[in-house]
């Protein structure tokens, strides 16, 4: 990141939107450390022997960093705004990866269900030891998601792949609008949609057309997130 981005990130609207989700997780003080307890130590440290190396940062065995992972999940589920049950929430994460969000989400008394593409050992490994529900999918353009049981209080994508062509292009439009309205048939009537976008050849996190598309939904945006309210929101 060159000095003038890294300016452009402080004081431009990235930097805002860190200062907003900042606050927003002030509300919502929740430590990480209590999430590491369950797991199975001795299963973590025959994983880390098998695949761990140190300094790890492009590979999924970057993953097995498991406390630096956790605080990031723990401050996901707080921009999230998944709070301890009751109410019980069904999340379904597309692309779960590691499982970490919907391990803290399942600690904290909610139903999880994890998507993604299965077969690397990393991730296999620590959605087992995590004992997260996973159903092995891959997701294609305007092909819709497969059964996945009783519908959902929230669908959500961290670091989206699955919104990639064939050609390494991203959706447009017209691909998102087909995955919406599948999407959204999955949802219960007060469910609710996020989505963390990678980012774009150009820097973005979407085009102009997709933003305003989102927005035509009632969507919030920050930056690479966008938050999409229930379909009961504002009645």
């Amino acid at each position: 990141m060159t000095f003038t981005q890294k300016l452009s990130k402080i004081f431009g609207s990235d930097g805002w939107d860190s200062l907003v989700a900042g606050v927003r997780r002030m509300a919502y003080p929740l430590g990480w450390r209590q999430f590491m307890k369950p797991i199975d130590r001795e299963g973590l440290e025959w994983l880390r022997a098998q695949f761990y190396t140190p300094e790890e940062r492009l590979r999924p065995a970057k993953y097995l960093n498991i406390e630096e992972w956790m605080k990031t999940s723990t401050k996901r589920i707080r921009d999230l705004r998944v709070r301890k049950a009751p109410p019980r929430m069904r999340i379904l994460d597309l692309g779960c990866g590691a499982g970490y969000v919907l391990h803290i989400a399942k600690c904290l008394g909610h139903d999880v269900l994890g998507l993604d593409l299965g077969g690397d050992p990393v991730f296999d490994g620590i959605i087992a030891l995590l004992k997260i529900p996973r159903i092995t999918h891959t997701i294609h353009a305007h092909e819709p998601l497969p059964d996945l049981g009783a519908k959902f209080d929230l669908i959500t994508a961290h670091m989206t792949c699955f919104n990639r062509r064939t050609d390494g292009s991203h959706w447009g439009v017209e691909e998102w609008e087909y995955f919406m309205k599948d999407a959204e048939s999955r949802l219960t009537p007060a469910g609710r949609m996020q989505f963390d976008l990678n980012v774009l050849p150009d820097g973005r996190h979407m085009t102009d057309e997709v933003r305003a598309f989102f927005l035509a939904r009632g969507a919030r945006i920050e930056r690479r997130r966008v938050f999409l309210p229930s379909r009961t929101a504002g009645r």
